[in-house]
């Protein structure tokens, strides 16, 4: 289960432009560099420069588990030291929570809810969790990452005008549940139903709500979660996580006042990629 009470929500200033990073999954190296190549500056300590007072950093959830240890640590504490560094005067750095972000929080914690000790759970752990097997041979980061989930956001909102808006979660989820609060409200904002559960299922007839509800509009929701071979964007729902780790891309959106734009970064190789077979979102002509 989440921890509610430190689940946050927040509605973004219309004056600062933002970069929204998608699932990082310990890609350092590709984070850095997309971060590099839109006009942050990052000294030889690892901390970006503070002197551009309206850009802003939003990582998209999921900026643990998958990659190796060695990356795994770099990105917590790029994103530890830069998180504080960044918002000492107004945030500048915003983190939103993903389902990977939580069940790490939930097994280094020992969550009552969470069977940890089960075979299946360690299993689990060991598959899809590595961030918690490392957190728990080292109690330093261990402290850091629990900060961190206590800075995370369950969603953010950018309301520029009546006409144009951008909503931020980490999955996508029914409209229904969109920015609400509760318990089932901010579970569907960080994970949708799941598709290793449901293999036989494309991800449209899994998740059919995403393209039954979107608008042509200049409303947008954007999110990661889904892990994609490229940008995938339908009317007003845009899904970013483009499978760094997987040996694809690091994707962002540009937003600043009514104008979405988009980069990437190729996988730089730097560890391990994991292997992917893809599942698409929007699989049909449009």
């Amino acid at each position: 289960m989440l921890d509610y009470r430190l689940s946050k929500s927040a509605y973004l200033p219309c004056e600062d432009e933002y970069i929204i990073v998608g699932d990082v999954h310990g890609c350092i190296d590709e984070l850095r560099q997309l971060l590099l190549q839109n006009g942050f500056s990052i000294d030889q300590n690892g901390l970006i420069d503070r002197s551009h007072p309206h850009k802003s950093i939003i990582l998209l959830g999921d900026f643990v588990d998958k990659g190796s240890d060695e990356k795994l640590t770099q990105t917590l504490e790029f994103i530890y030291q830069n998180y504080y560094h960044l918002n000492q005067d107004q945030q500048k750095f915003y983190l939103i929570m993903g389902n990977h972000e939580n069940m790490v929080y939930r097994y280094i914690t020992q969550d009552p809810t969470l069977d940890t000790t089960s075979i299946k759970r360690q299993q689990e752990k060991v598959k899809y969790y590595n961030t918690a097997i490392l957190l728990d041979r080292k109690p330093a980061l261990k402290e850091k990452f629990i900060q961190l989930y206590g800075e995370c956001y369950t969603w953010l909102k950018y309301d520029y005008n009546d006409d144009f808006s951008v909503t931020l979660t980490h999955a996508p989820c029914p409209e229904r549940y969109l920015t609400k609060e509760g318990d089932e409200a901010h579970q569907k904002m960080i994970k949708s139903a799941s598709r290793s559960q449901n293999p036989d299922l494309s991800l449209d007839e899994l998740i059919p709500y995403v393209h039954q509800e979107a608008k042509a509009n200049q409303h947008y929701h954007i999110f990661g979660h889904l892990s994609q071979p490229n940008i995938r964007h339908y009317k007003n729902k845009i899904c970013i996580d483009t499978s760094a780790i997987y040996g694809n891309k690091l994707s962002c959106v540009l937003l600043k006042a009514n104008q979405l734009d988009f980069d990437s970064v190729d996988f730089l190789g730097q560890q391990k990629s994991g292997t992917q077979q893809y599942n698409l979102l929007f699989d049909f002509d449009h």
